[in-house]
């Protein structure tokens, strides 16, 4: 082998340890504490591995591309619901994109709408297609929207429908088989009931209350109030932690009021409301609970309406029933102080509820001819109140029963045989709900149901009772955690909050502190149709006599401002701002309740103009010009101009060529001027007069003249003329000034003096 054979195995020893550095990740390598992260070909950010910004550590994909547009749904009726199935394809014969992650199924009451979470009432997981059964009462129309695993949609598949639950007629029930329990809403019409046969006493209340943060002691309350000075949550309430408080003393007539929630109600549908208020002894308005209905479009509708009459005094309770007016497909529920200008109210304890209940009707005032189609349902009738006798022959047969309709209390022993049972007829929905106890569920789909991880303590629940929220509790068993239609709630073992409102009128992201006390704001603000203007505010804080000064950042349609400005008043603006448009750049001081106080500096493509006073101050030991002046080449302008309005011409100007105009008086500090009275000693004497000034620099030239009209002169009568004037002992202080003439007159000398 030609060459050394020591640097030969130096040389193979140093390339094997390259090869192994470079292949470390498959020796055992590993991330520390770190995020790694996969960008595509134009610098995007695709997938993060490692540690997330939450803290968590895991795989996380991002800025993924739409999924393709899924297939149609294929949608069938159903009892009590429809059928939709996905069939795992997609338009145009797509192909499912590695990203894919569920196919989400959307459905509404109006054939044109877009997808939203109000309108998502289920998922499928696999690829393979799958069908979910959706319950409704009435036809609707079904959309599907595809989502990859970062969380972008597709465009939302054609629209199908519309599609109702299909009817149920007799023949298809046995007789005897439907029980209390198993019927249906709006199963029992009025001319099923027999007159007399179902009293106040035997109606049961539907739904329960259906008022969220009833005694308003929840996050819900304390977000819609954010913003709204009149409002504002007190301790204590109506035998509750908190009340309400409305603070009236507007000063005009107006309506106060806060949209509690909303609701889907169908035309003609009853509610019961109720609420503890209170007012002070000068309040001059209404204290209300009430409905604002509204159809699909927006349009009220109507109002239904709780007064509560009196005025002054402790808290008292008003009630009420209310009826949703034709056409009306939403009912908004407002707590409201209304026609008022002066005083106080307080609300607590709010209750909405289904109609109609026992208890809230007067005994025997309800017969079968009082009742409307379809206004009893299954919710609201009272165990055991239909008995056999009154249900017709054969009108329930197996048809007609719902799932799980039959349970072991309503089976005589040995009643069913293995004879009995057909092959496959018992399946997952034949099933109790405590029939299956430490066993797997594989596949299939559970609806309407609570499911949690544990009673208590620790754990995850969904739909606790009846709310559609997925919360997430402590090891205390406090509620930490919400996912709901209203946003992304999530509490810190501090306290602290962090609230995603994807359901304000813009959607709104807020960090509040651990005692709830102060918060800072993301928000979202639509100026204009599609626009989409980012607005950042921080928390409250004392300052300029003011205690709810905040800090704002606005990005606007082609424009930025950041300004110090009042939470409670925008229009209250004090201390440094920042405007930035397309034409200009303007950094200032700004301050509302003083207009003599404002100074900016506005920056134009190739012009910058400063108003207000203007210094300049060069840091301590600097050797640069304070001022510097450069034109570009070719410049034919003036270098220097000050300009006075009031006169309307310039008072100083130099120009390129360095000539300077002073309109007024000129002041150097090399350059001192006077005058100086001498009365001559005798006749052809000259007699001098020491003068005083300060002067800068180095030589100094001293000038006189006398201020005469005889320099010189000698008449026939006499000599009377200035002969001479001069000066002497010339300093950066003082000097001598000689005046010389033929008699003894005072003389006025006028002197100058200059340094260079």
């Amino acid at each position: 082998m030609p060459g050394s054979i020591p640097l030969k195995i130096n040389a193979l020893e140093r390339r094997l340890a390259q090869v192994q550095k470079g292949q470390r990740y498959a020796h055992g390598g590993s991330i520390e504490n770190a995020t790694l992260t996969v960008n595509d070909s134009a610098g995007s950010v695709r997938t993060i591995v490692g540690v997330q910004g939450d803290g968590t550590v895991g795989v996380q994909a991002v800025n993924g591309p739409p999924p393709p547009q899924p297939s149609a749904p294929i949608v069938a009726p159903d009892l009590g619901g429809v059928t939709v199935e996905w069939d795992g394809q997609f338009a145009g014969g797509a192909v499912i994109p590695m990203d894919w992650q569920r196919v989400e199924i959307h459905a509404s009451i109006v054939a044109i709408y877009d997808p939203v979470p109000a309108t998502l009432q289920s998922t499928i997981e696999t690829a393979q297609g799958a069908t979910v059964r959706i319950p409704c009462d009435t036809p609707v129309y079904v959309r599907l929207v595809a989502r990859s695993a970062s969380g972008t949609a597709s465009p939302a598949s054609a629209t199908v429908g519309p599609f109702g639950p299909d009817p149920v007629v007799a023949s298809d029930i046995l007789d005897g088989i439907v029980t209390t329990l198993k019927l249906a809403d709006e199963a029992v019409t009025a001319a099923k009931v027999a007159v007399g046969a179902i009293g106040a006493d035997q109606l049961g209340l539907g739904i329960g209350n259906l008022a969220p943060d009833p005694s308003f002691e929840g996050p819900l309350t304390a977000a819609k109030i954010v913003g709204r000075p009149e409002f504002s949550l007190v301790t204590p309430g109506n035998n509750s932690a908190t009340a309400l408080h409305i603070d009236c003393n507007t000063g005009f007539t107006t309506w106060l009021n806060i949209e509690v929630c909303r609701y889907d109600v169908l035309p003609g549908e009853r509610h019961f409301l109720a609420f503890d208020y209170k007012t002070s002894a000068d309040f001059n308005g209404g204290a209300k609970l009430l409905f604002r209905y509204e159809d699909a479009a927006g349009a009220v509708t109507g109002y239904g309406v709780v007064d509560g009459l009196t005025v002054g005094g402790a808290y008292a309770r008003a009630t009420g029933q209310v009826q949703a007016p034709p056409n009306t497909v939403a009912a908004f529920l407002l707590v409201e102080a209304g026609s008022v200008s002066v005083g106080e109210a307080w609300f607590d304890n709010i209750e909405v509820r289904t109609l109609i209940a026992g208890g809230m009707v007067a005994a025997g005032t309800i017969t079968a001819t009082e009742i409307a189609a379809l206004t009893i349902n299954a919710g609201n009738i009272a165990a055991d109140a239909i008995v056999a006798a009154k249900i017709a022959a054969n009108a329930v047969t197996t048809a007609k029963l719902d799932a799980l309709a039959v349970t072991t209390a309503k089976i005589d022993a040995n009643a069913i045989t293995v004879g009995k049972i057909d092959a496959g007829a018992v399946d997952a929905t034949a099933l109790a709900a405590d029939a299956i106890t430490g066993k797997t569920i594989t596949g299939g789909l559970i609806t309407g149901t609570e499911i949690q991880t544990a009673a208590s303590g620790e754990r995850v629940t969904i739909n606790e009772a009846g709310a559609n929220k997925v919360l997430i509790y402590n090891s205390a068993g406090t509620a930490i955690g919400e996912l709901s239609d209203r946003g992304l709630l999530l509490e810190g073992n501090n306290g602290a909050l962090l609230y995603l409102d994807p359901d304000s009128t813009y959607p709104n992201l807020r960090f509040t502190n651990d005692d709830q006390s102060n918060e800072a704001v993301i928000n979202v603000v639509e100026n204009a149709p599609g626009s989409a203007n980012l607005g950042l505010n921080s928390g409250t804080f004392t300052g300029s006599t003011f205690a709810d000064m905040k800090w704002r950042h606005f990005i606007g349609e082609d424009f930025a401002v950041i300004e110090r400005l009042r939470d409670s008043n925008n229009a209250t603006v004090i201390g440094g701002r920042l405007d930035l448009r397309a034409t200009y750049a303007a950094l200032a001081y700004h301050d509302s309740t003083a207009a003599t106080q404002y100074a900016d500096l506005v920056v134009t493509p190739g012009e910058a103009k400063a108003r207000g006073k203007f210094t300049v101050q060069p840091y301590v030991g600097d050797s640069g010009s304070v001022v510097f002046i450069q034109p570009g080449p070719g410049h034919t302008g003036y270098m220097i101009r000050c300009w006075d309005p009031d006169a309307s011409q310039y008072k100083f100007t130099v120009d390129q060529a360095g000539n300077v105009l002073v309109k007024g008086t000129l002041t150097a500090g090399n350059v001192a001027t006077g005058s100086v009275t001498i009365t001559p000693s005798a006749a052809h004497t000259p007699t001098s007069a020491l003068v005083t000034f300060n002067v800068t620099g180095s030589t100094f030239r001293g000038f006189a003249t006398a201020n005469t009209t005889v320099p010189g002169v000698r008449t026939p009568a006499g000599s009377q003329g200035v002969t001479g004037v001069s000066v002497s002992s010339v300093t950066a202080t003082s000097m001598l000034v000689w005046v010389n003439r033929e008699n003894t007159t005072a003389t006025t000398v006028n002197w100058r003096v200059e340094a260079v």
